[in-house]
């Protein structure tokens, strides 16, 4: 390859790489304040059995954790406490209204089909309610808040502890039905304004979007955006407010997820709602709510079990430990490889950076990975596994340059001769990993995937992006062997 194409490739590698460490690891504050961006590393979910303390967020670890049963569904505790203290006319009559479905027992009237197994309409609803629900705590994008369907038929929540009222928080996450707007002197008189009372009205059509701001100060809001349909008739609604003031209610199903008094005309395309929120109350109410504007009146309801306690497992800095046992084997990587192939060194640096930014991003991306112990031990082990590969080439070519042949015909030689090697020591390693992940043991599959996806990421990386890499750095020098540490066994270069 000529010098300039090698110039231009290099340069765009590295913009490439500076571009990816940016928005990995830098986060900054936006407009005075009133907004953030968010690095990758930021938004990531981490495992709440993690902790550390970084900057003005600290990160604890551990936090609450608690158990959604939808309406009609009992754990067996419940079920055997009840039943244990009925007398025995009243047991048999409860026995026979619940079914027994795996860890759950399920009410057979409301839920059940004719066989006392989930109907086909319960577990459409539950799906698409579950969905939901999940949905809104993978968009906090808070380290350590999470929820996923447990027994089949419930939904397992997790709160952070740095999430300022985070166990309080749980029962406004909970809350599922249609968003409605009533207008009156209490919640029992209100009268419903939004959506309309006419044929196919829906939510939608009055309000656009429901969002939160914190400002430099510390002031949260959360902010409604009306359509001009929802606009005029919040201004016709209020128009006398002045006279006497009423109370606005912003209701999910039967539940108040925001309730503001009213003492002025409203008319304005947004609306700021301010009070007691704090920022992460602020933030959750308006996912809440943004949410709920998909939501209907099918959607299940839930009643939220116990809440306990979680404590970080590993430690309440276990995650500042990673970070730096994770920049100890970096520093490592890096004096080997510049210790012993010099200047080559940059091209295995230039492909490691590729692979570990491209983890990130998938790391972020995909939902159910987050950065914990199984995560980072997988990519680690998928970062040894290029190393090792990258190095393999590299004694080779040593050997072939070694031998007499040119630098050129050493390198093809090099790749030639280990790439079965390679591959099958890629392929088993990668099979190895998404059968544990396919049969999902315990406590493993999260590592398995990762171990798996960085083995693919691996491979490419050495056999693609090393090789370019090799092939544009060494265009620049005419001493090829003194570039790689490589001596011939007679002279020293060609």
């Amino acid at each position: 390859m000529g010098k300039i194409k090698s110039a231009i490739v290099i340069t765009l590698m590295t913009l490439v790489i500076a571009v990816m460490c940016f928005f990995c690891t830098v986060s900054f504050d936006m407009k005075g304040g009133l907004e953030r961006f968010n690095s990758v590393v930021r938004m990531t979910n981490k495992d709440a059995t993690l902790g550390t303390e970084i900057g003005e967020q600290s990160y604890l670890g551990g936090g609450y954790s608690t158990v959604y049963y939808p309406e009609g569904v009992i754990s067996s505790k419940e079920y055997e406490e009840n039943f244990s203290s009925m007398k025995p006319e009243e047991a048999a009559e409860y026995a026979a209204k619940y079914a027994k479905v795996g860890a759950l027992y399920l009410e057979r009237e409301t839920l059940c089909d004719e066989e006392g197994k989930p109907s086909e309409e319960f577990k459409a609803k539950f799906k698409a309610t579950a969905d939901s629900v999940i949905a809104r705590y993978e968009a906090l994008h808070v380290d350590g808040a999470r929820a996923d369907i447990a027994d089949e038929y419930t939904i397992r929540v997790m709160m952070p502890q740095l999430l300022a009222g985070g166990n309080s928080l749980f029962n406004l996450m909970s809350y599922t039905g249609g968003v409605t707007v009533s207008y009156g002197s209490d919640e029992d008189s209100a009268t419903t304004i939004l959506p309309e009372n006419k044929k196919g009205a829906v939510i939608g059509d009055y309000i656009k979007s429901v969002s939160s701001r914190t400002a430099a100060n510390g002031t949260a809001v959360v902010i409604v955006k009306f359509t001009k349909a929802g606009r005029e008739i919040v201004k016709n609604t209020t128009s006398s407010a002045a006279e006497s003031s009423s109370t606005m209610f912003f209701k999910i199903g039967d539940d108040i997820a925001i309730q503001m008094t009213v003492s002025s005309e409203i008319d304005q395309d947004t609306m700021y709602i301010s009070g007691s929120y704090t920022k992460d109350s602020a933030n959750v109410t308006s996912i809440l709510l943004e949410s709920a504007l998909k939501g209907g009146k099918d959607d299940i309801s839930f009643t939220v079990g116990d809440t306990y306690r979680e404590t970080a497992s590993f430690g309440d800095n276990a995650l500042l430990f990673i970070y730096i046992a994770c920049g100890v084997c970096f520093v490592g990587m890096t004096v080997f490889f510049f210790a012993r192939y010099k200047q080559l060194a940059f091209a295995h640096l230039y492909t490691y950076l590729l692979f570990f930014f491209s983890m990130l991003f998938c790391v972020w991306a995909i939902g159910f990975l987050y950065i914990g112990v199984a995560t980072l031990l997988g990519l680690m082990l998928a970062s040894l596994l290029l190393c090792v590969s990258n190095a393999l080439v590299y004694e080779r070519a040593r050997k072939e340059f070694s031998a007499g042949r040119t630098m050129t015909a050493a390198v093809k030689s090099a790749y030639k001769s280990t790439f079965w090697r390679i591959f099958d020591l890629h392929i088993v390693i990668a099979a190895f990993a998404f059968i544990v992940f396919g049969i999902a043991l315990p406590g493993l599959s999260t590592f398995a995937f990762t171990l798996g996806l960085g083995t693919a990421f691996s491979f490419v990386c050495n056999v693609a992006i090393g090789r370019l890499n090799w092939a544009t750095m060494m265009a620049f020098t005419p001493r090829k062997g003194a570039f790689c540490n490589f001596k011939r066994e007679e002279t020293e270069d060609e």
